[in-house]
């Protein structure tokens, strides 16, 4: 018969004989997903890569497999290497991390990254600035906003010079009318002072009205400094909205050389991702 001692040993034993199965089962599933992952990074089956890497894999094992960016750097380097042999009229511009890579269409004058490839998606995409740039200047936004810059320039130069012409009538206008009571104050006397402050008071009246017109045309003029600091403000603007039109439309031009229009673009990378996805499947 046996004893309540021998029966917990044996209900121990056989707890542990479980524990050991179990874990047994998870460590040779983890080795088989280990092992599949190892082989199809040997084979490049790059589809298997993902699947294996982002969906099967614990995220403890991602991070120690990864601890010196050995899969981040596999995957980039994967990914260069299709994006050369596809579109090998693409340079690689800027090493944004590990996992994020910046690319321009082209050489020319104003070399700029224009897409950005992602590999833990993995996705390649058009930067949104970007876009948004080559859609304004499809739509003639450009030319719109640089009109609408170059008549506020127009309408400053127009009011600057105005103002000066109308402050030096105003200013003659002013000085006539404080000679005029200057001279009256001198004929002032006792006998003719009431007759001289009641012109004065008219003299008093005009000088308010013009000096009052001559307070709404300085702000056109204002110092020189500022006045030109305006004028430069308002000139870079303009070169700058026109150089950064001149990018968009040579870009848009070698986006139709090499695929024919901007939604043929789209369309090309995401059949590169996809094709990148099936390589090496079998």
């Amino acid at each position: 018969m046996e004893t309540p001692e021998k029966k917990e040993e044996l209900q121990a034993d056989t707890s542990f004989d479980s524990v050991k199965e179990s874990a047994s089962g998870v460590l040779g599933g983890l080795m088989g997903q280990i092992r599949r992952l190892e082989e199809a990074m040997k084979a490049e089956r790059m589809g298997d890569v993902y699947q294996i890497y982002w969906n099967e894999l614990p995220a403890s094992i991602q991070q120690s497999s990864n601890a010196n960016h050995e899969i981040d750097n596999f995957l980039t380097s994967k990914l260069d290497q299709e994006i050369q042999r596809t579109f090998p009229f693409m340079i690689m511009r800027d090493v944004v991390s590990p996992v994020l890579i910046n690319y321009q269409i082209g050489s020319y004058y104003r070399d700029r990254a224009v897409l950005q490839v992602d590999a833990t998606q993995p996705t390649i995409k058009i930067l949104p600035e970007i876009r948004e740039q080559w859609e304004k200047a499809m739509k003639n936004g450009y030319k719109e906003q640089l009109e609408e810059l170059q008549n506020q320039q127009d309408d400053f130069d127009a009011k600057t010079i105005a103002a000066q012409s109308e402050l030096r009538e105003l200013n003659g206008k002013i000085a006539h009318q404080e000679k005029l009571k200057a001279d009256l104050e001198e004929t002032k006397s006792f006998m003719n002072r009431k007759k001289v402050e009641e012109e004065i008071e008219v003299i008093d009246t005009k000088l308010k009205e013009l000096k009052q017109q001559r307070s709404q045309w300085t702000p056109f003029v204002g110092d020189q400094l500022s006045g030109e600091s305006q004028k430069i403000e308002l000139a870079n603007r303009i070169a700058n909205l026109s150089l950064e039109q001149a990018i968009a439309i040579k870009e848009l031009r070698l986006i139709k050389k090499r695929f024919g229009g901007l939604e043929e673009m789209d369309a090309a990378l995401e059949i590169f991702i996809k094709d990148f996805l099936n390589r090496g499947a079998e």
